[in-house]
């Protein structure tokens, strides 16, 4: 079988390594540089908490439970940090609502007292711990799948735009910027922002909602946070010995509307300075402004096109969480022809030609 991936952030490498093991003929063409879009600004928390209709908790937390079986497979597994997280809440009562409502589904969580961070935090008496979350360096992860790729034959193909997809008879051909053209009997769209391109190349139509983010990556030297702190107004977690990185979405909600990046780097500052005082006076790394990639909807889209034979879909919010999941049961499905129950609920919406 012969096998394109469009795009090489995590989703991509994911699947890519996974069709290479198989034994698939796999090449990756991606439009810039591997893990520089999407991948590259995220927040990348490994969490199943909040994520709705059922059925997409239980992706979430499938999708975690990949994460800890790569991790453990894998002798110096440095992008896997299972440190758990800290919920907070301005409404108590609220926050037990939903504990309740995901501890009934199985989700770990507990409240306790006397919580320590590591930096000095302003925290309330007792907090919800969820001790099964943690974060990822994405960066590190899609470098770690492109090379398991490419130890099973896959050739990467950075800086690669595809200008032209079409079906012809059984197969794909997919022609690149470069005036190179591949063949191939499945093509995998697992690009991103570009995803919605790639779709209309293909006959079939993607759309992304968009979803800036603003993430801040701040110093503070001889201090490790030891657990990722969410709350309705920020977001902070370990980036390493002696920083951390912070986001809000009350803050992106904002980036639309002509806000100076200063005041905005402000304010997510002092937001994140009601948690831990020391960020108030800490310097600023660097800000990093991405876009989400959010299927409108919120929903992801995975799997097979109606009417466009050999053409996949592997786009996704939360595909920092979901990427090795949704790589291994994509490249099963596509090598066997058997569709996982656990994507049903979430095939391609768009159809080709042929389905219309």
């Amino acid at each position: 079988m012969r096998a394109v991936v469009i795009g090489a952030g995590i989703m991509g490498a994911a699947v890519a390594h996974h069709l290479a093991r198989a034994g698939a003929s796999v090449q990756i063409v991606e439009a810039g540089r591997p893990s520089r879009g999407a991948t590259g600004v995220t927040f990348s928390r490994l969490s199943a908490f909040d994520k709705e209709p059922h059925d997409y908790f239980r992706l979430n937390g499938a999708g975690m439970d990949e994460h800890a079986r790569l991790a453990s497979e894998t002798p110096l597994a440095n992008w896997y940090h299972p440190c758990g997280s800290v919920l907070l809440s301005d409404d108590e009562c609220e926050l037990t609502r939903r504990a309740e409502r995901y501890q009934s589904w199985g989700y770990p969580l507990a409240w306790r007292s006397g919580t320590r961070l590591g930096p000095v935090a302003r925290l309330p008496g007792r907090v919800l711990h969820a001790p099964a979350e943690g974060w990822v360096n994405a960066v590190t992860l899609t470098r770690h799948l492109l090379e398991l790729a490419s130890r099973h034959g896959a050739v990467v193909r950075p800086e690669t735009p595809v200008i032209g997809l079409a079906r012809g008879g059984t197969s794909w051909t997919v022609t690149t910027a470069g005036g190179r053209v591949l063949s191939a009997d499945v093509v995998v769209n697992a690009a991103g922002q570009g995803a919605p391109a790639i779709a209309a190349r293909a006959g079939t139509s993607l759309t992304l909602a968009r979803s800036p983010g603003l993430l801040l990556t701040v110093a503070i030297p001889g201090e490790t946070l030891r657990h990722i702190v969410h709350s309705p107004e920020v977001s902070l977690r370990p980036d390493g010995p002696g920083r951390v990185l912070i986001r809000s979405s009350t803050v992106d909600r904002r980036l639309d509307d002509g806000t100076d990046l200063r005041d905005l780097t402000h304010d997510l500052l002092m937001r994140a300075a009601r948690v831990l005082p020391r960020l108030g006076h800490a310097a600023v790394v660097r800000p990093r402004i991405g876009q989400r990639v959010v299927p409108a909807g919120g929903l992801p889209s995975i799997g097979a096109v109606r009417g466009l034979p050999g053409y996949h879909e592997a786009v996704s919010h939360n595909g920092i969480v979901l990427a090795p999941l949704v790589g291994r049961l994509l490249a099963e499905e596509i090598i066997t022809g058997r569709p996982h129950p656990g994507l049903e609920p979430f095939r391609p919406r768009g159809q080709g030609p042929a389905a219309a």
